[in-house]
Order: C-alpha cells, then structure tokens, then sequence
C-alpha cells in the first residue's frame, strides 16, 4: 500500500531552485536534517549553533534559533534563507524578505504526514524530487515490513514516552511520536490525551503503568524518577530505553522510520 505521502510528491510540480548552484542558509536543525537527506550539506553556508558538531564544521553560524543574526545572514548572500513553523519568528523571516532574500518557511509538524510534506516541498524548491522520491519509497518499504513484524505479534506494549524528567513532559496523541509508538506496535499511554506536548504527574503514569519507557536525554533525575515508577511493569521488568534526541526533534522521513524499528525492537526484543 502506497501511501499518501507518495501521490502528494508526484503531483506537485513546482521547481523554483538549482540547488546545485545554490548558497542555502538554515535556521534550524530540523530544516538542516532535511537538508542533508536530500544531499545538501555542501550547499548550506550558515547554519544555527544547535545544529550537529560534524555538520557545522566549515559553516558559518547565524545564531540561535530563536535569536538568528540577520547581520550574519546578509552578510552570507544566500540565495534563499529556509526556516519553520517549529521554532522560528515570522519577524524574522518577514525581515529578510522586506531585504529581498529569498526565504522559505516549513510548516509545524504534527503528524508523520506533515513531516513527509514538509519534504517534498522542500525537495520541489530545490529541485531535488527525484532523490525525495527515492527516500520515500524506501520510507514505505521499511514501514510496511515492520507492519508485518507487529501484525505476529499478540499483545500490544502500553510506553510511556518521555520527552523531559523536570518537569515530567511526554507526548499526547495528536503527534509523530505517538504515531511512531503505533507503527512500533505500541500503545502510547498517553494517545487519549489530544494535545501536542505536556506535563505529566508520576501518579497518572503508575496508573496508566506502562510496559516500555523510553526517554530522550540523560538527566540527574532520572534515578529518583525510576524509584518513584517502580511499581510499573516497565520499571518492574526493567524495561527502560533511550532513543537518540535527533531523530525526534529534528524528524526526517527516514529518521522516523529508522525510529519506528528501533522501538520494534525495543518492544519486542525477542
């Protein structure tokens, strides 16, 4: 089954950039992921601070994500500025247009959808469809055999998906990660709750009591955190796992997938 993803980049059509030729700043991680998937990276002269230590070497940084230099940025002549809906000021992408720079701004992401979309428009700025095709039929192949993998599988594991110890945020159901933790053959414990990201009590985690959790970052809390969980299966079973912050804060097509097997195996280790 194709999925919708893939007729939504056959359609669209419209090619504004060489990128061969092209000097792309990014004011972000998340638009640099991309970026590097469609094999940009040599194209990006200016990137933020965030970004990953490999990709910024030979770069030049711009700022922060909130706080861009847009000095810094003139000063680079790019021919065209990509930011996102995620983490950047619409005042300062607005300033660098009424500068007569390029700019290019990416929608919020909240569904794997949405991350698939963002790509191909990406991909069609820069004329780079056909590598974005590629990626995603690769996308849809390694989906489909993990359907396959879950579909043996009899029981389904409750997670309980830690995004931060303090405060204790995770994940409600209207969002990538949760449907991550679906496409894995999980049930996030939280899929009732219809927002984005929010805090959570320790006392609604032990009574929902998950059988994975998997959190984002090391953090000194982490300890107390499990003691205070330890009458949940997953603590009980010592089913506790980390997963690489990259891959979910800076999401990509194939980042996700890569996400999905690996929390099949988390979930189903055997």
């Amino acid at each position: 089954m194709m999925r919708k993803y893939i007729l939504f980049l056959i359609l669209a059509t419209t090619t504004l950039l060489n990128a061969d030729v092209l000097k792309i700043v990014s004011l972000g991680p998340y638009v640099t992921e991309n970026l590097c998937l469609l094999g940009l990276e040599h194209q990006i002269v200016g990137l933020t601070i965030h970004d990953r230590e490999e990709i910024k070497k030979g770069k030049e940084i711009i700022g922060t994500l909130l706080e861009p230099s847009i000095e810094k940025i003139v000063s680079l002549k790019p021919d065209i500025v990509i930011g996102s809906k995620e983490g950047n000021s619409a005042e300062h992408i607005q300033k660098l247009n009424n500068l007569g720079i390029k700019t290019l701004t990416l929608e919020q992401l909240y569904t794997f959808d949405d991350i698939c979309k963002n790509f191909t428009t990406l991909a069609n700025v820069l004329n780079c469809k056909k590598k974005a095709e590629n990626v995603l039929k690769e996308v849809d192949t390694r989906l489909k055999k993990v359907e396959i993998q879950v579909a043996q599988q009899k029981k389904q594991k409750r997670v309980f998906f830690i995004l931060g110890f303090k405060p204790l945020f995770t994940t409600g159901g209207s969002t990538y990660i949760s449907e991550a933790i679906q496409y894995s053959g999980g049930i996030n414990i939280f899929g009732d709750i219809k927002k984005k990201w929010f805090s959570c009590s320790i006392e609604e985690v032990v009574k929902r009591n998950p059988d994975v959790i998997i959190f984002l970052t090391m953090e000194e809390e982490q300890k107390l955190l499990w003691e205070k969980l330890k009458d949940t299966n997953a603590v009980k079973s010592k089913r506790i796992y980390s997963i690489e912050p990259t891959v979910i804060g800076s999401p990509t097509p194939l980042s996700f997938v890569k996400t999905v097997e690996d929390m099949y195996k988390m979930l189903y280790p055997d």
